[in-house]
């Protein structure tokens, strides 16, 4: 009966006959996979027999602790849709892959995954498993057509009907999906090498060390978003000055104290461009009466 080899020895035999896997930094696999730091990607398997009905949402991101993301891609803060999508826009038929679009394929590591965005998600799995291979493809894309006038007719309605959100203290950002990507993610976990377990029936050679599988590939489905900034910590968009002149002459009588804060607003403001109505301001609103 012959001698059991250690797992140092099967390594080094390994390696004169596997040839090592390439382990990228984390520019050089986001480059691979076609990926971008500062592109949000989300689970979203609600939308998988329609993907382009995301185009359109809004999404907003509330405070953690009293404080803001630096970007909408920030960990540890809540996201979530708004309850009404921006009405009646037009997709882009042009922007529209025909077929699936091959990106790369790339060995992850733990300390890859914990430094792409894109990968962070696997994270969690590496108490399981030790690497992973992953295979990415672009299955499907696709814009809103920006160009047309029913992206700045529905973006200005939506503005008009969700106030209270612009208002909101308490969310930090608010954006409209203008684009998307379908990325379908083909991965295989692996293990090191033990030479007191079982092998798998599958290995490769991750920095001079064999990692073995028994697992089948899964698919992972996310979806990669361009956003149009509604609102930011530091920016909000409003109604155009032709806007607001053609919502006012819908006003046909003026009650008070909407014309006393009108006139106190005339004599002791030095401007009449305001943002959206505070929550003070809300609560004369029912004085109006509006022309039907």
């Amino acid at each position: 009966m012959g001698r059991k080899h250690t797992t140092k020895e099967l390594n080094n035999n390994a390696n004169t006959y596997v040839a090592k896997e390439t382990v990228y930094s984390a520019i050089e696999a986001q480059k691979k996979l076609g990926v971008g730091t500062y592109t949000a990607y989300i689970e979203a398997d609600a939308f998988h027999g329609n993907p382009y009905s995301l185009l359109g949402r809004v999404i907003l991101i509330r405070k953690n602790n009293g404080e803001c993301p630096d970007g909408i891609t920030g960990s540890g803060f809540i996201s979530d849709y708004a309850p009404i999508p921006i009405m009646g826009i037009e997709i882009d038929e042009k922007s529209k892959i025909k077929t699936p679009l091959k990106r790369g394929s790339i060995v992850v590591t733990k300390e890859l995954a914990a430094s792409v965005s894109f990968l962070s998600y696997l994270s969690g799995e590496f108490s399981k498993s030790d690497s992973f291979s992953v295979m990415l493809y672009d299955n499907l894309t696709g814009l809103v057509n920006v160009h047309s006038p029913t992206w700045q007719a529905g973006l200005n309605n939506w503005i008009q009907t969700n106030a209270y959100l612009l208002q909101d203290p308490d969310i930090c950002y608010l954006y409209a999906i203008v684009g998307i990507v379908q990325k379908h993610v083909i991965r295989k976990s692996y293990r090191k090498l033990d030479a007191k377990i079982k092998g798998g029936a599958y290995g490769i050679n991750v920095n001079g060390e064999i990692h073995t599988s028994n697992n089948d590939f899964s698919l992972d489905i996310r979806y990669g978003l361009t956003p149009v900034i509604i609102k930011s910590p530091t920016y909000k968009l409003e109604l155009t000055k032709q806007e607001l002149v053609k919502n006012m002459a819908l006003v046909t009588e003026m009650k008070e104290p909407l014309r006393s804060m009108i006139d106190y607003s005339k004599q002791y403001k030095k401007s009449l461009n305001y943002s959206m109505p505070n929550e003070d301001e809300l609560r004369v609103f029912s004085n109006i009466k509006l022309a039907r």
